[in-house]
């Protein structure tokens, strides 16, 4: 099963396309895995996506849950990725905006339940034992999230500056 991973891994920074592929080729090998998991917050994920699921636990981590994990936060990294058009509309419309104080404020405030709910970063980190702590790395291609991240900067940077006056 970690042998699933490690295929992403020897392709890093991973394109969009590769994971893509990957998500494909795997998904009924994790659905049969969710399946037969002891771990039953992949049934619910699984019977309805827009579910949260919280980080594991476990102290000793099932290498199919493993797997599990790291399909389904790429999965999320490919549902935000399709959104990628849409952060470029907010970082232009932003950009028109950013010499306006009143504007920007508004702007600040229209999309900060979105920035919040994001929380993009362009290393996905899986846990593989809790202790000792130990984790494995997938690296994502940076310019193919370009607006996502711009947009988190800018919303980060309004925030911090936002609490500084």
């Amino acid at each position: 099963m970690i042998s699933k991973i490690y295929e992403l891994q020897k392709n890093q920074p991973l394109k969009v396309k590769q994971i893509k592929t990957w998500l494909v080729e795997n998904e009924n090998y994790v659905n049969f895995l969710i399946s037969e998991s002891n771990c039953r917050k992949w049934v619910e994920w699984l019977q309805e996506k827009s579910t949260h699921i919280y980080p594991c636990i476990c102290s000793n981590r099932e290498q199919n849950c493993i797997l599990i994990e790291t399909y389904y936060k790429l999965d999320r990294v490919i549902q935000l990725h399709q959104k990628e058009e849409y952060f470029n509309i907010l970082v232009q419309e932003y950009k028109q905006i950013a010499s306006d104080n009143v504007a920007t404020s508004e702007w600040f405030k229209t999309h900060k339940k979105l920035a919040s709910e994001i929380a993009f970063d362009t290393e996905i980190s899986i846990m593989l034992e809790l202790e000792p702590y130990k984790t494995s790395k997938i690296i994502l291609n940076e310019n193919e999230f370009k607006n996502i991240i711009e947009f988190q900067n800018i919303f980060n940077e309004l925030e911090y500056n936002q609490i500084i006056k």
